[in-house]
C-alpha cells in the first residue's frame, strides 16, 4: 500500500520528514492510550514505511502531554479473550517491525507507560523531555509485560533496574532513565525534542542502508551470542558487505541464517 492511499483512522498520523516517517499517537485526551483499532493502524503504518523505497526510517511520538499510557483497559472486556489475543499479537508485530525494520528514533514526549515503555526499547534511540517518566504499571493489574519488554529491559538496563521497575513499577524520571541507559538523550522541551529527533534522521538519511542494516541487525541478535560466536558473525558481515553482488539478498540469508543459530 502507498503512502497516499494509506487509509487509518485519526487516532495515528503519517507525516514524511527527512526521509523519515513521523508517526504520532494522536488521541491526547486519553493520554494516547491504545485501542486494538490504534495498534492495527500503528502496525499498518509501520508496513508501509517499511515497504516504502522513499522512507529510510521511522520517528515514533505522541501528541500532548502523554508518548503513550499504553493499552486502554476500558476498551477490551475482560472476557474478550479474541480481541485480547488479537492485541497482543499486534503489538508483537509492532515490536518486531521497529527492533528489526528500519533505522527508529523514539520522541518521548511526555509520560511513557506500558507499551509506550515496551516500544521504545525496541527502538535504535530514545530521546525524552525532561518532565517524562516511565512506568510499567502492569503489576498493579496482574498482567504479564510483552512486546520484548523483559527480555531487552535486562539486557539493556540489568536486571536489578528490571526488576524495580516490573515487579515493583517504579516510576522512572528522565533524568535517571538517562543515567541507567533506558533513554539516550534528554532535552528541555517538545521543540527541542523533534528538533533532535530530526536531526538524527537528516544524519541517517544519507548514510549507507546496507551498512546501517548490517549495524542494526548484529547490534540486536548478538545479545543471546557468545563473542566468540558474534565475531564469526561479524567476520562474515564484513567480507560480504566487502564481496557480495547482491547485498540486499545477502542480508536477508544472512538474517535467517543469526535468527536460527
Amino acid at each position: 500500500m502507498s503512502i497516499k492511499n494509506l487509509d487509518v483512522g485519526d487516532h495515528v498520523k503519517l507525516e514524511i520528514k527527512k526521509k523519515f516517517g513521523v508517526i504520532t499517537f494522536n488521541r491526547p485526551q486519553k493520554a494516547n492510550a491504545l485501542t486494538l483499532p490504534m495498534l492495527k493502524d500503528l502496525e499498518k503504518v509501520l508496513k508501509t514505511c517499511q515497504l516504502s523505497d522513499s522512507i529510510v526510517g521511522v520517528i515514533l511520538t505522541g501528541k500532548g502531554s502523554s508518548f503513550t499510557t499504553g493499552m486502554d483497559i476500558n476498551s477490551i472486556k475482560p472476557s474478550d479473550h479474541a480481541a485480547g489475543l488479537d492485541y497482543e499479537r499486534t503489538a508483537a508485530s509492532i515490536a518486531d517491525m521497529l527492533f528489526n525494520g528500519k533505522p527508529s528514533i523514539c520522541a518521548i514526549n511526555g509520560k511513557a507507560m506500558g507499551d509506550g515503555v515496551a516500544y521504545s526499547l525496541c527502538t535504535d534511540y530514545r530521546i525524552a523531555v525532561r518532565d517524562s517518566y516511565f512506568q510499567m504499571p502492569e503489576i498493579l493489574i496482574s498482567v504479564f509485560p510483552g512486546g520484548r519488554t523483559v527480555a531487552l529491559m535486562a539486557k539493556i538496563i540489568g536486571i536489578p533496574w528490571t526488576k524495580r521497575i516490573l515487579m515493583f513499577a517504579e516510576k522512572i524520571p528522565a533524568e535517571i532513565a538517562l543515567q541507567i541507559g533506558l533513554i539516550d538523550e534528554v532535552v528541555e522541551n517538545k521543540e527541542d525534542l523533534m528538533k533532535s529527533a530530526l536531526n538524527k534522521a537528516k544524519f541517517i538519511s544519507n548514510k549507507n542502508k546496507f551498512v546501517l542494516d548490517l549495524i542494526k541487525l548484529c547490534s540486536n541478535q548478538f545479545l543471546d551470542k557468545s563473542y566468540a560466536r558474534a565475531y564469526e558473525f561479524e567476520r562474515e558481515a564484513l567480507t560480504n558487505w566487502l564481496m557480495a553482488k547482491n547485498r540486499e539478498d545477502f542480508l536477508n540469508n544472512f538474517k535467517e541464517k543469526i535468527l536460527k543459530s
